[in-house]
């Protein structure tokens, strides 16, 4: 599956300007595409909290999040999932797991 990047709104939204995203699809005529992340800039009045000047969107089949988010809500995220991404690796390694493996080990009992 190619992913594409859009240079507008994939909500077709007037209160955001998106800065960066990947789409799995191509928007249609009905709406966004089925699968997308996005974050952008959103406008000063419609944040309830005001350094909120981030909009992060994320969609697939069974998500759909929009909300206003701070500097440090997105490098506190992205530095929390590249630890799980890098812990993962290491698991994955360290046992001689191919991906299909990972995807089949009970990593919570």
């Amino acid at each position: 599956m190619g992913t594409m990047t859009e240079n507008n709104c994939m909500r077709c939204r007037a209160d955001c300007v998106p800065v960066a995203n990947l789409s799995a699809d191509v928007p249609t005529e009905n709406g966004p595409p089925a699968s997308f992340v996005c974050v952008g800039f959103n406008r000063k009045e419609d944040r309830t909290v005001a350094q909120d000047r981030f909009t992060l969107c994320w969609k697939n089949g069974s998500v759909d999040e929009r909300g206003h988010w701070d500097k440090r809500d997105l490098l506190d995220t992205m530095s929390v999932i590249a630890q799980a991404l890098s812990t993962d690796e290491n698991i994955r390694v360290n046992n001689n797991f191919t991906e299909h493996d990972m995807q089949q080990v009970n990593m919570v009992g």
